[in-house]
């Protein structure tokens, strides 16, 4: 079963998120985040590509709508995946890092 888990500092660090934000209602989304890739073409016309990664998830603030079902709760915050959990993990932690919210691999 995927499980998410949220420290206490980001707790508050999303309470504090909804309540500055003015949203009706508050919510939690957990993604993932794939490659950006730039392409760019060499003075002899090859395609010439730039593959950034990134961190295989994000959680973002923002405003639940009437239709999603597809909530969970946890430690009372209204938190969706908006995601497929593969096969093999076992969910995710948020925590804060450097004043932003951080989704890692649950160990």
């Amino acid at each position: 079963m995927f499980s998410v888990r949220i420290t206490n500092d980001a707790k508050s660090f999303i309470v504090e998120r909804f309540a500055r934000e003015g949203l009706i209602r508050p919510g939690l989304m957990i993604h993932r985040q794939g490659p950006i890739g730039d392409l760019e073409r060499t003075s002899y016309g090859q395609a010439k590509w730039n593959i950034e990664r990134r961190h295989p998830w994000k959680a973002q603030i923002f405003e639940i709508g009437d239709d999603n079902d597809a909530l969970v709760f946890v430690d009372g915050l209204s938190v969706w995946l908006a995601l497929i959990p593969r096969d093999g993990e076992l969910g995710v932690l948020v925590g804060v890092r450097d004043g932003e919210l951080v989704v890692e691999a649950a160990a």
